[in-house]
């Protein structure tokens, strides 16, 4: 009998180690496999093969229904009591023990086993006077090893017996030995001479006797999952202690996961069909691609060979079409097309394309060198939006990487935090060593990984944990890509130094500028079989530009222009109907995008008309007005970077700097310089944490609430008042000035206070300064002023201010002014003193004075003006 070659998914499989046991686990232990010379055998066979290649000559089987069996002649012979002494042609104790066995393990009559007792006075040994049940149709002469008779069951060996004859097989020396359990579990739970097996197994593990190997065969996905098993059964502490320290080690070589076929088994699956089953290829061009995209699917070759068939029976020829219809795969490249050609393909990401490439040309280099080295970690980071193209990037990265001979399938396996984390402790590491079992030999796509840190009882940990070991451990057959928002994971990959040393390249995803956003969308919309009008086309262009302008974190770019599409195509169809030739007309444009449409220029006119409305404030209305002409100008004249400036506003309270604030957020957004006219008014409790690094958290938070917005800071000097050390203004200070740098355009910061005090808050950066680009003073109101604001304020709730009312009202200014002036409030203290004027002039007039004036407006007199005190 030849040995079986070994095909990749065992290229690994170490069955001469130091270990004293020899674990295989995995969704492929019940699997078929197709060898490298196109034989189909189950693992047993297969398994026989690889120890027949490794120098086993005795390899004994046992199952739960069949303690001892064996599948050729030699290993039952070399097993009989006295084989010593038998004759180098395998004569003596064979002959002795009854009729030799032929091809494939049946006896040569083909009748059965042999007697299964009997008495032999002259031969002594751990097997006693016991003979060994033949078993049929079993030998490794099948070439599909799903067609080979099935093995007698033999009853006649008793679980202490066997478990008796297992060990002392094992500890002799000559010749060399394997016994395979192959229904680990069910021999385990249910062997009636557990106690004998757990002494069995306590002895082999302190014998440790390397050239002999006792292996084991869960059908556990995960070592985790075969560690419990064992655990839980509390009988086999010896084997259990192995586990765990395979599970603490990995790499020790005692322990095996069997995966799923890649693409070179699969295609020779498939040629076994060919020529088999009479299999036919549709197109031989598009094999290739098929088999990288049955590859990609975690799929037993057992289930791939039964699809294949149902095609063969079918008279069906494999090609891309028929794959698609009978949903074998969701989606395949059919080109031809390298993955290098297709990332050049995709739009935009140059920074990426040429990160990639020096990646690559390094580990060519690398490679190249005489020198042998361990494998290198290739784990890499992808920060950016969504829809900037990460997960597509990552399938291509596996792609390269298995053509650079990094990865063996480079296949790609997406998850998200959720996929990690279980319930309760013990079942994360295992749900994660699943995942990255899954995801051997190539890439694991891990998106929004900082969410580990959000999980409920910090079972997120746990999975961080699992995560770091097998990145380690497996950094020869994995690539794990860590992707996400820029912010996020920088604060995640900081949060533990392992993740920071095991990453091999960070990667940044910027936003696609306009012009790529808008090819996206035309592509998009050819692919919805849509041709827009041309000028349709410059109207999307313009939307698109807008889009992009507002876009802040969490900007969807090519998820945004599909819901894009997805609009139009809705409002298309329901125009056109049946009518599917029509072209897209700008009417189809949904009504929520027509705010990123730019606007007409309104005049100077237009847009001060509110400062009529305010009362002095001379200076301001000469900055307004000029920045006004100015910005129309440039707008109007399509000239770039048309922004608005940060504002300084130094005066006392109640001088009309909230209510300026608001006008210049209409007047940005009528010029289409803010996307909203909405101001965001803070105060230093709405920036300063309570702890190291809280601050700067919360001041982020309200300048990203503020982009394409106003947002006003009052009182902004008290963010440099502090002087304990524990005082985190400055970090607000410092965060502030930083989003200010990194938002250009899309947000106006206005700063106001005090004057004297607002120098401390320049000087509490020096970056400031430079930033905000004009100050505006805005002084005390003269009394004149006050009464004409009292005026209206009045007249908008329906109440007239006679001559009395308004000298008495300036004097009751004068003197609150004189008795307390830099805390006089100027149109604060209007709005206080109209009230007092309101329950003074109800009480003057009493029910029945103002009942009957609901409509008609009513006049204070002089005594409805407190005194001046």
């Amino acid at each position: 009998m030849t040995a079986i070659p070994r095909g990749e998914r065992f290229r690994d499989l170490r069955l001469s180690t130091d270990e004293p046991f020899t674990v295989l686990y995995g969704p492929g232990v019940d699997d078929v496999f197709v060898d490298p010379d196109y034989g189909v055998r189950a693992l047993e066979e297969t398994l026989w093969g690889l120890l027949r290649s490794e120098g086993y000559r005795r390899i004994v089987f046992s199952s739960l229904s069949r303690p001892l069996y064996f599948r050729d002649p030699e290993s039952r012979r070399l097993s009989r009591p006295g084989w010593e002494r038998a004759e180098p042609d395998g004569r003596g104790g064979a002959a002795e023990n009854g009729p030799a066995t032929g091809k494939g393990g049946s006896t040569a009559g083909g009748t059965g086993a042999a007697p299964a007792t009997g008495r032999m006075r002259r031969l002594r040994g751990p097997l006693g006077t016991v003979r060994l049940p033949t078993e049929p149709g079993t030998g490794p002469g099948s070439a599909d090893a799903a067609t080979a008779a099935p093995a007698r069951p033999s009853s006649a060996v008793a679980d202490p017996f066997a478990v008796m004859t297992h060990l002392g097989l094992l500890r002799r020396p000559e010749p060399r030995t394997a016994v395979v359990y192959t229904q680990a579990e069910e021999i385990l739970l249910h062997n009636q001479a557990s106690r004998q097996l757990a002494a069995a197994l306590a002895d082999r593990a302190q014998d440790r006797l390397g050239h002999n190997r006792w292996i084991f065969v869960f059908r556990a996905s995960t070592l985790e999952g075969v560690e419990r098993t064992v655990a839980d059964r509390r009988v086999y502490p010896a084997l259990a202690a192995f586990l765990r320290a395979e599970l603490d080690h990995p790499g020790r070589g005692g322990a095996f996961r069997i995966g799923y076929p890649d693409e070179a088994e699969l295609g020779r699956l498939v040629q076994h069909l060919r020529l088999r089953d009479r299999l036919r290829i549709g197109d031989w061009r598009e094999l290739a691609p098929l088999l990288r995209s049955f590859a990609d699917r975690p799929r037993r070759a057992s289930a791939w060979r039964e699809d294949l068939r149902r095609l063969a029976a079918d008279g069906t020829p494999l090609e891309r079409r028929a794959a698609l219809d009978r949903g074998l795969v969701t989606a395949v490249t059919t080109d031809g097309e390298s993955p290098w050609t297709r990332l050049d393909a995709m739009p935009g990401l140059a920074p990426v394309k040429r990160h990639l490439r020096l990646l690559a040309n390094r580990i060519e280099a690398e490679r190249a060198l005489p020198a042998r080295r361990d494998a290198a970690t290739q784990h890499l980071v992808f920060s950016g939006n969504p829809g900037t193209g990460k997960t597509t990037v990552a399938r291509l990265v596996g792609e390269i990487y298995r053509d650079l001979g990094l990865l063996r399938r480079g296949h790609l396996v997406e998850a998200d935090a959720s996929a990690l984390v279980a319930g309760f402790v013990g079942q994360t590491a295992e749900r994660t060593n699943a995942l990255v079992d899954r995801a051997l030999d190539g890439v694991l796509f891990l998106d929004e990984a900082y969410a580990l840190h959000d999980q409920r009882e910090g079972f997120g940990r746990e999975a961080v944990t699992a995560l770091l070991a097998r990145m380690e451990n497996d950094r020869g057959r994995l690539v794990v890509v860590l992707a996400g928002y820029p912010e996020r994971m920088r604060e995640f990959i900081a949060s533990d130094p392992g993740l920071d040393r095991r990453i091999r390249a960070w990667i940044d995803f910027p936003d696609y500028d306009p012009a790529t956003l808008h090819t996206i969308l035309l592509g998009m919309l050819a692919d919805r079989r849509i041709h827009p009008a041309p000028e349709t086309g410059e109207l999307l262009s313009q939307v698109v530009t807008g889009l992009r302008r507002v876009a802040g974190e969490g900007f969807g770019n090519a998820g945004t222009m599909r819901l894009l599409a997805d609009d139009l195509f809705d409002t298309w169809a329901g125009r056109v109907q049946r009518q599917v030739h029509l072209p897209l007309l700008p009417a189809d444009l949904p009504e929520r995008y027509r705010a990123h449409l730019p606007r007409p220029v309104p005049t100077t006119g237009e847009l001060l008309a509110e400062l009529d409305h305010l009362v002095g404030l001379r200076d301001v209305r000469e900055f307004l007005t000029g920045l006004t002409e100015r910005l129309a100008m440039r707008q109007a004249r399509g000239l770039p970077d048309t922004t608005a400036p940060h504002l300084l506003f130094l005066g006392p309270p109640g001088t009309g700097k909230t209510t300026v604030a608001r006008l210049v957020g209409r007047i940005c957004h009528t010029l289409g310089l803010l996307h909203t006219d909405e101001v965001v008014e803070v105060t230093r409790a709405d920036l300063v944490g309570r702890y190291q690094g809280h601050t700067a958290v919360r001041t982020r938070e309200v300048v990203r609430s503020a982009l394409d917005k106003v947002l006003f800071i009052d009182e902004a000097y008290s963010l440099a008042s502090g002087t304990d050390q524990d005082d985190f203004g400055q970090e607000a200070v410092d965060t502030l000035l930083r989003e200010m740098m990194e938002n250009p355009g899309r947000l106006v910061v206005i700063a106001a206070g005090y004057p004297l005090e607002m120098r401390r808050f320049l000087d509490a950066n020096s970056g400031l300064r430079s930033r905000f680009g004009q100050t505006l003073h805005f002084d005390h109101y003269p009394t004149a002023d006050l009464v004409e604001i009292l005026r209206r304020q009045a007249a908008t709730e329906r109440y007239l201010l006679s001559d009395g009312a308004a000298q008495r009202a300036a004097a009751w200014f004068d003197a609150r002014r004189a008795a307390s002036p830099r805390d006089f409030g100027n149109a604060r203290a209007v709005a206080g003193l109209l009230r007092e004027m309101e329950t003074r002039l109800a009480r003057r007039l009493g029910p029945d004075g103002w009942d009957g004036a609901v409509g008609e407006p009513i006049t204070f007199l002089g005594e409805d003006v407190p005194p001046a005190r």
